[in-house]
């Protein structure tokens, strides 16, 4: 098993994709981080989405969407570790380049930090028409941009689901 430096959870996408060794621009790399993508939106919503038992005890009064920083690390890890758990033959790989010394994986954390962070109201793009318009490599890097037809997403009859906004498109 190959593992990799770890990344802070603040790092751009641009960063993760390059430490995980993946190319940028490359419909193969699109698929991958919506799949890693959506296992994280997947736990999120089932295990810490509006869980006020899972915060600080300084958060504790607070109303949700809830910032990572709110959880608890152990309510935090064990998302972690549930997600790498349920992971599939797909994403199994790239968790396991994330693992470190520790336990943690960074990988994981870091996924799951972002869908924590366009959900909890601070990032402005996520009270806009722009939501996750992150996961567009074109960043004023010039990276240029990933397609955004290459989401986990259901195409049918010229809509589709978009589990990471949570909104039918056309």
């Amino acid at each position: 098993m190959t593992t990799t430096t770890p990344l802070i959870r603040s790092a751009t996408k641009r960063q993760f994709l390059i430490q995980l060794g993946l190319e940028l621009n490359s419909d193969r790399t699109s698929h991958t981080y919506w799949l890693l993508k959506d296992e994280a939106i997947r736990a999120y919503e089932a295990q810490l989405q509006g869980r006020r038992d899972l915060l600080r005890p300084e958060y504790a009064n607070q109303d949700p969407p809830y910032a990572a920083a709110h959880f608890t690390a152990a309510a935090f890890s064990a998302v972690v570790r549930s997600i790498y758990a349920s992971s599939t033959s797909e994403t199994r790989p790239y968790y396991n380049r994330g693992r470190t010394s520790q336990g943690d994986n960074w990988v994981i954390s870091w996924m799951l930090y972002h869908v924590c962070r366009y959900r909890d109201g601070r990032n402005i793009r996520a009270r806009s028409r722009e939501f996750h318009a992150d996961d567009d490599l074109d960043d004023s890097n010039g990276c240029g941009s990933s397609s955004s037809s290459t989401t986990a997403s259901t195409h049918t009859s010229g809509t589709f689901y978009d589990a990471a906004r949570n909104v039918n498109r056309r």
